[in-house]
């Protein structure tokens, strides 16, 4: 007599697999929902790690604005007011501070050393001045020309060709004296408005914009990560609310038929002939404004269209044999709705489930553009294209729109794709006998 062997091939074989393990090794086996995967899981990572970042990283809040740096290129420098670093001591002492040497440090003399140290830095040549080379290679935008010759000599005021740092004064102002003040203010324990040697700390460290600056002022990469959350936010719980009334709404219509199916869909009916619009403004105008409210308020509006389709596959479905066999053993009506039929309706339901994520983001954008969505301080990828699609702004400063553009469109290809590998992973008729 042969010896069953569990661990035998055969035995793998007859055992069977899961539906979900099936599922996953052919998701798994799919490299664009994978790679689509990644991304939306590194896009919620930053989310979720956005204070880390802001203050660690990036090194500006979400809020903070720098006037004189509006409009900037990435690259431009600029100090943080809340999350700042210093300069070593041993580099940058107190007495090379102190220009006057009367042991303290006042606003200006911070303000004039960091000009100082900008003009250094823009000096790429050493020569102790800026040439048209050394603007072009600065990470700087100069509103309202491209032409740095014409830069150069609106600058050059004794018409040498080249800018000493009185007449770069502008260009190199990084720490102007409103956030020199606040900083000396910060760190002032007399209250005599400036610093003395057991006070000073050290000269703030220059931050890089790494995405550039808006217009006004605000790090565009800071802006961006914050924004990741809300745009995420919404699309995903949006989606949610979406998700459940519309299944929920599409498989009871769509299995009982009849009566209860005309009445339900003549009511999808009715608020198909309602503009979009009004019903949103119209909720956020009866309750009070809040994020809370745009989630429910987009979501409870966008799931028409999944309960159509939820419908006619419920439709299709239906008089199917495992159906039948669930109804000649008596399983009540509402459970095979919810464990037979919409469990094999999935693949569907969550192609549309991933295409309603990005849809939802522009919504919330428009509505946002409107002033009726996310308000200032706060920020989203919607809001942050629609500050950047103005023409003259989109011209001349276009990183403002290719960053929130860039993600936003990365973020739906990505939900596409793995929208498209949970499809194929969880069609039933893929598994293998």
């Amino acid at each position: 007599m042969t010896e069953h062997n569990p661990d035998s091939p055969a035995h793998d074989e007859a055992a069977g697999h899961s539906l979900w393990k099936d599922a996953l090794k052919r998701l798994m086996k799919n490299r664009a929902a994978v790679a689509g995967l990644a991304f939306i899981v590194l896009m919620s990572a930053m989310a979720l790690g956005a204070p880390v970042l802001s203050s660690q990283v990036t090194r500006f809040t979400v809020e903070e604005t720098n006037p004189c740096l509006r409009y900037q290129p990435p690259g431009m420098r600029g100090i943080p007011r809340v999350h700042t670093r210093t300069l070593p001591l041993d580099e940058h002492p107190f007495e090379a501070v102190d220009r006057d040497g009367d042991g303290f440090v006042t606003a200006e003399e911070l303000s004039v050393y960091l000009r100082q140290l900008e003009f250094e830095h823009l000096d790429v040549s050493g020569t102790g001045t800026l040439t048209e080379d050394d603007l072009r290679r600065a990470p700087r935008a100069f509103p309202g020309t491209s032409d740095y010759a014409r830069i150069l000599a609106g600058y050059d005021r004794n018409g040498d060709g080249v800018l000493d740092i009185d007449e770069a004064e502008l260009i190199v102002d990084i720490f102007p004296m409103s956030a020199a003040i606040f900083y000396v203010r910060q760190h002032d324990r007399t209250g005599d408005g400036r610093l003395s040697p057991d006070e000073f700390v050290g000269v703030p460290r220059p931050e890089v914009f790494r995405l550039g600056t808006d217009g006004l002022g605000r790090d565009l990469l800071t802006r961006a990560i914050w924004g990741a959350r809300i745009s995420l936010a919404v699309g995903l719980l949006a989606t949610l609310v979406s998700f459940f009334i519309g299944v929920t709404w599409g498989a009871i219509a769509g299995f009982f038929g009849g009566r209860v199916d005309t009445v339900m869909m003549r009511f999808v009916d009715i608020l198909y002939g309602l503009p979009y619009l009004f019903l949103v403004i119209l909720l956020m105008v009866i309750f009070e404004q809040s994020i809370l409210l745009i989630f429910i308020a987009i979501g409870a509006v966008s799931w028409l269209d999944m309960s159509r389709i939820v419908r006619g596959q419920v439709i299709s479905l239906k008089n199917q044999e495992f159906v039948l066999a669930a109804r000649s053993i008596g399983t009540p009506g509402l459970e095979i709705v919810f464990r037979h039929l919409i469990p094999n309706a999935l693949g569907p339901i969550i192609v549309y489930a991933t295409l309603t994520v990005p849809a939802v983001m522009l919504q919330e954008a428009f509505l946002s553009f409107l002033g009726l969505g996310v308000q200032p301080p706060q920020t989203s990828w919607g809001s942050l294209a629609n500050e950047g699609a103005p023409p003259g702004v989109m011209v001349n400063y276009p990183w403002l729109i290719l960053v929130p553009g860039s993600l936003l469109a990365l973020t739906l290809l990505s939900l596409n794709f793995f929208g498209d590998g949970l499809r194929d992973a969880l069609d039933p008729r893929m598994r293998k006998d």
